[in-house]
């Protein structure tokens, strides 16, 4: 079977839900033709899927090479290499690799501009949440060693998966389940001892957030002078009229639009400010 026909009947499997027969016939249409970029990022959403987050980041790595960095073609597999990053807990690189993705997207109206930004904006999440964890352990070495703890025994309980997947004792459907079982189970865990912690304090411990609507969708900062577009997405004025001295299209929907067609949002620009008033650490999110 030719390499192609192994690609369109992995597609047609991904489409019906069988991962792992669509990752068999990419994997399989690689083996026929390496120098096929395309082979190797639909078999790195199949392993998104499949939660093999090392291998996707390495199929995405490849594909990436293949396309060439600056061949939009490519900015689907950065996508899915962010993703993979994410999930292997390296927010930093995510974040790193879905901005320059996001940009360039910008430029060339790439239909993955909104999918890179919601991306963008998970990393920064995640990066804005270590560094929260690492605030309130600092606080409170109680509460650090609670929390290491779950951790401890987070990792023990993923150790023995682990063991277990390679064994044969667990198929890979139930591995996955497993692994999210204890994930869930020590995130709870941790919430509930942060929150016990707030209680007891006054308020002093506790975890701030800043609320997604908030958060410009361009430059993914805390707006300051909120607009909205005629689609009806909310931006920082600065931001977007930036972004539309070099592409006159709306962001998210690529629709055409100009900087006249964009109109303060008031409401939204109150609750920033009051926000800010209250939360003053919130500029260097």
């Amino acid at each position: 079977m030719m390499s192609l026909e192994l690609k369109e009947k992995g597609n047609h499997l991904f489409k019906a839900g069988d991962y792992d027969g669509a990752e068999k016939l990419f994997s399989q249409a690689i083996q026929k033709n390496s120098k096929e970029p395309s082979f190797f990022t639909n078999r790195a959403v199949t392993r998104l899927r499949l939660e093999k987050w090392a291998g996707a980041e390495d199929d995405s790595r490849v594909a990436i090479d293949l396309y060439g960095p600056k061949n939009a073609a490519s900015l689907k597999s950065s996508l899915y290499l962010a993703q993979a990053l994410l999930n292997l807990q390296r927010p930093q690189e995510a974040y790193d690799v879905a901005i320059d993705a996001y940009k360039a997207s910008l430029a060339v109206k790439n239909p993955q501009t909104e999918n890179l930004s919601r991306t963008v904006l998970r990393a920064k999440q995640k990066m804005w949440a270590a560094r929260e964890t690492a605030r309130l352990r600092e606080m409170n070495e109680t509460l650090a060693s609670v929390e290491h703890f779950i951790e401890a025994d987070l990792n023990r309980g993923l150790t023995e998966l682990y063991a277990k997947l390679d064994r044969g004792e667990v198929g890979h459907i139930g591995f996955v389940e497993d692994r999210k079982a204890l994930q869930e189970e020590a995130a709870k865990n941790v919430h509930n001892v942060r929150e016990a912690f707030r209680i007891a304090s006054k308020g002093d411990i506790q975890e701030r957030v800043v609320p997604d609507y908030l958060i410009d969708g361009i430059t993914f900062e805390i707006m300051h002078d909120p607009v909205v577009t005629p689609s009806g997405h909310s931006f920082d004025r600065v931001a977007i009229l930036n972004h539309l001295q070099q592409s006159d299209v709306d962001p998210i929907t690529r629709i055409p639009m100009t900087g006249e067609s964009i109109r303060p949002n008031y409401s939204l620009k109150a609750a920033c400010e009051e926000f800010l008033d209250k939360n003053g650490w919130a500029v260097d999110w």
